[in-house]
């Protein structure tokens, strides 16, 4: 095992040959493929970097999900990765773990709460590279190994194929969602109950367009905030806000109340069949609402939310938002008016929203075939939802089993876990490990051993000047290959020298602007 490489930006080379993997191509179980990041062999050779080989287990030492592994495929070029990213690599000569079996085991539930349990930071959680060495899980012997990885294959395909499966139903439910909306409004959906097929400007010929302030009263809501005299004899109600008001639904499980004068609240009182509609927030919301069913009583709305009364027997309060929320939607994003943080829209422009009106039987008629729909459609949600959220517990449940030794069965002739482990470190006691070497926190010289063990701000008073961030990390005792555990703690004291206002950095760049290298030192006293 050995962590990935110390990688900064002036380290790269957009037009380099060696591909940089990153912590965004490290999925749970499976390789992203996702950056784009690269560097040249000079570098990678200067570095000291490990190149990375097919079938190399990478496990993510950041979120999101913390500790998750994968195995390296072959990306048709070489490879090196980031420090944040864990390398486990079989012994070439007598492998001590299934690569397989080893991802599925650090995958699963139980040992990803370990990794959480072992994990610190307060801003960027991780888990060192030294505590992911010593996580300690149960290992079967490698033939059991084997078999199981071959198992939970099997099944995780299946669970995959069902996403892939899953995956576009969203897609599919909003496109028969905006067919039937376009259907409902040009008349299409309700073609039967019409003899006469002519149509002008686009609409049956029995319909008109009309503005949506002439056939509907149009009120403004209360201001929040609004300063009172004490004179004001005030009654406490509830209100809606913006927030309540979604697209085709009321969220209503937080309503707050507001006071204001009998007056207000009398003018301002919604009623059953009312239409909301925003008036202002995030330019996408302008517009988008749905029709009160009495739901809290004594509700008024603020002036962020505009009430719309229709007038009786011309069309459904229903067939206007559908409506609304669907077509209208170009029509308040282009006349809305945006300032710094906020989109809203003039009464007089919804009022001047154009609406379809088709003969009331007819509007009626479309209300109840397009809501008949909706339900289907929602029923068809609700189950691509229930299918989705069981694969992952499924998912979990099989690593879980695996990990417990119950998912495949075991054989009394297998060679014992442990009788392999011991003949492994038996061999391999005194011989290399293949990789870079790691300095020690020792330096040789001569023949005497020095420790060498700085912080950084001796390091910085007996540099007196300018010197560059590597030359200081060496001479706090790490050297080129030195442990992450090291370089955090590294960055950790400049960090803290940088908050009490002790440390200078200035970037040192070549003649094309190119950064260097940043290099530091105590500000004077």
């Amino acid at each position: 095992m050995t962590d990935g490489d110390w990688v900064e930006s002036k380290d790269q080379d957009p037009s380099g040959s060696v591909r940089l993997i990153q912590l965004a191509d490290i999925g749970d179980g499976h390789f992203v493929d996702r950056s784009t990041r690269y560097m040249n062999p000079r570098t990678v050779d200067r570095l000291g970097c490990t190149l990375l080989k097919p079938g190399d287990l990478l496990v993510a030492r950041m979120p999101e999900p913390l500790g998750r592994a994968c195995l390296f495929p072959d990306v048709g070029q070489p490879a090196v990765t980031v420090v944040d990213i864990m390398i486990w690599r079989a012994d070439p000569v007598e492998a001590g773990a299934d690569p397989r079996w080893l991802m599925y085991a650090i995958n699963s539930p139980e040992v990803r709460q370990r990794i959480h349990a072992q994990s610190g930071g307060s801003t960027r959680v991780r888990i060192s590279g030294g505590k992911l060495k010593r996580l300690e899980i149960p290992v079967p012997p490698l033939a059991e190994q084997e078999r199981i990885s071959e198992k939970v294959g099997q099944l995780l395909a299946g669970t995959r194929r069902a996403q892939s499966e899953l995956a576009p139903i969203p897609a599919l439910i909003a496109r028969y969602k905006s067919a039937l909306m376009r259907k409902a409004f040009s008349g299409e959906l309700t073609a039967d109950l019409r003899r006469d097929g002519s149509s002008v400007d686009g609409l049956p010929a029995e319909w008109e367009l009309r503005a949506l302030g002439d056939i509907s009263e149009i009120q403004g809501g209360i201001q929040v905030g609004k300063r009172r005299t004490r004179e004001q004899a005030l009654v406490e109600v509830p209100y809606l806000r913006v927030a309540n008001v979604q697209r085709g639904w009321l969220a209503l499980n937080d309503v707050r109340t507001i006071q204001v004068t009998p007056a207000e609240r009398d003018r301002l009182l919604l009623r059953k069949g009312d239409i909301l509609m925003n008036e202002g927030g995030d330019r996408d919301k302008l517009g988008r609402g749905w029709v009160w069913d009495e739901q809290i009583p004594q509700c008024i709305h603020q002036n962020h939310v505009f009430r719309i009364r229709m007038r009786p027997g011309i069309v459904p309060p229903e067939f206007v938002s559908h409506f609304a929320n669907e077509h209208g939607q170009r029509y308040f994003f282009d006349e809305g008016t945006q300032t710094t943080n906020l989109a809203s829209i003039s009464k007089r422009k919804v009022a001047a929203l154009p609406v379809p009106v088709p003969p009331l039987d007819e509007a009626l008629e479309i209300v109840r075939r397009l809501e008949a729909a909706l339900a289907w459609l929602d029923g068809v949600s609700a189950d691509h939802g229930r299918a989705t959220e069981f694969l992952a517990p499924l998912e979990a449940a099989i690593l879980s089993k695996a990990l417990r030794g119950g998912l495949v069965p075991q054989d009394d002739t297998d060679e014992p876990a442990a009788v392999r482990l011991n003949r492994i470190k038996t061999k391999t006691e005194g011989r290399p490990v293949e990789g870079r070497a790691r300095s020690s926190r020792a330096t040789r010289l001569g023949e005497a051993e020095v420790k060498v063990d700085k912080t950084v701000e001796q390091v910085l008073t007996e540099a007196s000047d300018w010197i560059s961030a590597q030359a200081a990390l060496q001479l706090c005792g790490h050297g080129d290959n030195a442990r992450t555990e090291d370089i955090e703690q590294f960055y950790a004291q400049l960090r803290e020298l940088d908050l009490m206002g002790k440390l200078e950095v200035k970037t040192v760049t070549d003649g094309d602007g190119n950064k260097i290298e940043d290099q530091l030192r105590l500000k004077a006293a």
